[in-house]
C-alpha cells in the first residue's frame, strides 16, 4: 500500500472516529438534558415536551402542525402533548379564521406562569452549568452543531 492510500484512509478513520464519538456525546448529552429537564420541569407541573409545545405558543397562538413542524416532531406526539396541556387548563383550543378545522393553540395565564417559572429554572441551570466556561468556545460548538443539523438534514429522504 503506497504511503499516499495510508495516509488517506487513516485520515478518513479518523474523521469517522471523531464524528461518531461527537454523535455518541450529543445523544447522551440529550437524555442528560431530558432527565435535568424533567426534573426543573416537574414543580411547575410541566414536563420538556409540554414545555416546548407551551414555549411554541408563548408569543402568538399556532396551529399544532405549524408547532409540530417548528420542533421537529409528528403533528401526532405535539397534539398528544397539547390536549394535556389543555385536559390541565394550561393552554385552550380556540377557532382559526384561516381554517375551519385546524384549531389554534394558545396559552393560558396558568401556563404561562408555569412557563416562565420553567424559564427561569433553566436560566439559573444555565448559569451554573455555564460558570468559567468561554464563551466563545461554547458558541463554537453551538455553531458547530448546527453545520452538522443542516448537513444531516440534506440526507433526509424527500
Amino acid at each position: 500500500m503506497s504511503d499516499k492510500l495510508a495516509t488517506r484512509q487513516h485520515a478518513v478513520k479518523k474523521a469517522c472516529d471523531a464524528y461518531n464519538d461527537l454523535m455518541d456525546e450529543v445523544i447522551r448529552l440529550s437524555d442528560v438534558l431530558e432527565a435535568v429537564g424533567n426534573g426543573i420541569a416537574r414543580p411547575t407541573g410541566l414536563s420538556v415536551a409540554r414545555y416546548q409545545v407551551l414555549a411554541a405558543v408563548e408569543a402568538e397562538p399556532a396551529p399544532v402542525v405549524t408547532i409540530a413542524s417548528q420542533l421537529g416532531h409528528t403533528r401526532q406526539s405535539v397534539q398528544r402533548v397539547a390536549d394535556l396541556l389543555v385536559d390541565d387548563n394550561l393552554a385552550r383550543y380556540r377557532p382559526n379564521p384561516a381554517h375551519q378545522r385546524a384549531k389554534l393553540l394558545e396559552a393560558t395565564p396558568t401556563g404561562l406562569a408555569a412557563l416562565h417559572r420553567m424559564q427561569a429554572a433553566y436560566d439559573d441551570l444555565a448559569l451554573r452549568t455555564t460558570d468559567g466556561l468561554d464563551l466563545e468556545r461554547l458558541d463554537l460548538a453551538r455553531q458547530t452543531l448546527l453545520e452538522l443539523q443542516h448537513r444531516l438534514r440534506s440526507e433526509l429522504p424527500s
